[in-house]
């Protein structure tokens, strides 16, 4: 629910109608933590299936098939079937205007422009533990209340 791994979201033209490029960089963390995490999980799952309460119940494992069985082998499984979970967070970094990386400010106003704001995930700096629907609602909320009051 917290990983390290980091993508990017980039323009592919100047026109506006173009698709964006986004590429996940799924398990590309530098240290390989992501990877560990969910190799361990996979472990996990198998010795709690294996216990003589669940055993009878849990069937044959299905995948990584149980012929999966070297760290070596179940960290390419991984490679080759690790999904998202979709709660993307943090594509508009916030953070002062001093900060070249960060995108709007800490009430979500975009740095150089006049009147523009993002109110959602996206200015979100980690992934929430949880779905991001009601914090990104919060964020829209709050930000949208900022708005207000000023006007």
């Amino acid at each position: 629910m917290t990983p390290r791994s980091r993508g990017a979201l980039r323009l592919t033209s100047a026109n506006l109608d173009a698709a964006l490029m986004i590429d996940h960089r799924y398990l590309s963390d530098p240290d390989g933590e992501d990877l560990r995490v969910l190799v361990e999980g996979v472990a996990l799952s198998r010795e709690i299936a294996a216990k003589p309460a669940l055993a009878g119940l849990a069937g044959i494992e299905i995948s990584p098939s149980g012929a999966i069985a070297t760290r070596a082998e179940v960290e390419a499984w991984v490679r080759a079937n690790c999904w998202h979970y979709y709660h993307p967070v943090g594509t508009c970094r916030m953070g002062p205007a001093s900060d070249r990386s960060a995108v709007v400010d800490s009430r979500g106003k975009i740095h150089g422009l006049d009147n523009a704001y993002v109110a959602d995930a996206s200015i979100m700096p980690v992934i929430p533990r949880a779905n991001t629907n009601v914090p990104a609602l919060v964020v829209g909320e709050r930000i949208a209340r900022w708005i207000l009051e000023r006007s």
